[in-house]
């Protein structure tokens, strides 16, 4: 009996876009995977620059619903991740599983994140922000302070955290907190792999992915 046919959405990273992820879609057959640009990304608009992650999560929600997909795998990648777990934590019925990949979910301030925060704010005191990049700084302050510690209990659908074991954006230790959290999950650490693990090893990390997948 064939199990039924689920998609894979991916939710890519801050200052990516759907086509960093180009490999990654065409290792899976034709039409399980769907990505896109998030608003502010690659071809897709700015909105808003008042949003935060709830508008992201909003606007990706409200994609999926309208393009009626179920049995949908949300795949958020750090920035994504958090719009990824933020979705999760709401249990729509198309949800049936979750991977957070590199997602820095909980906000545990960081030297190497400190020092992005300050080094951005001296440049914009300065004027050397093109525009671009002065719309999506006040995003920027609200997507890394923003803490999901209380709703990442809510999530309720099997969940894979995949992480590069020498990711120094988000350390696995975040990753760790965030699996004492979400009730069905596991974690899995890939070695010789950083923030941009999909990048490093690429076959591993699908493999890691189609397993877990093919365990739901």
């Amino acid at each position: 009996m064939n199990k039924t046919p689920y998609r894979l959405v991916v939710l890519h990273g801050w200052k990516h876009d759907k086509s960093k992820w180009d490999g990654f879609v065409k290792s899976f057959p034709l039409d399980e995977v769907l990505v896109f640009d998030l608003p502010g990304f690659g071809d897709e608009k700015l909105v808003d620059a008042g949003w935060g992650i709830p508008q992201y999560s909003a606007w990706v929600r409200d994609k999926l619903e309208n393009l009626k997909e179920n049995n949908v795998i949300l795949l958020g990648h750090s920035f994504g991740g958090r719009i990824a777990g933020y979705i999760a934590s709401e249990r729509p019925e198309w949800l049936k599983g979750l991977i957070l990949y590199g997602s820095p979910s909980l906000y545990r301030p960081t030297t190497i994140i400190g020092l992005k925060i300050r080094i951005a704010k001296l440049l914009k005191k300065m004027g050397f922000s093109r525009k671009s990049a002065d719309e999506m700084y006040p995003i920027f302050k609200r997507v890394v302070t923003f803490d999901q510690t209380k709703i990442l209990p809510e999530i309720r659908v099997p969940t894979l955290l995949l992480w590069g074991k020498h990711d120094t954006e988000v350390p696995v230790s975040i990753a760790e907190e965030i699996q004492t959290l979400i009730p069905d999950s596991r974690l899995i650490t890939m070695q010789d792999a950083g923030h941009n693990a999909h990048f490093d090893n690429p076959n591993l990390f699908h493999g890691i992915v189609k397993k877990f997948i093919d365990g739901l």
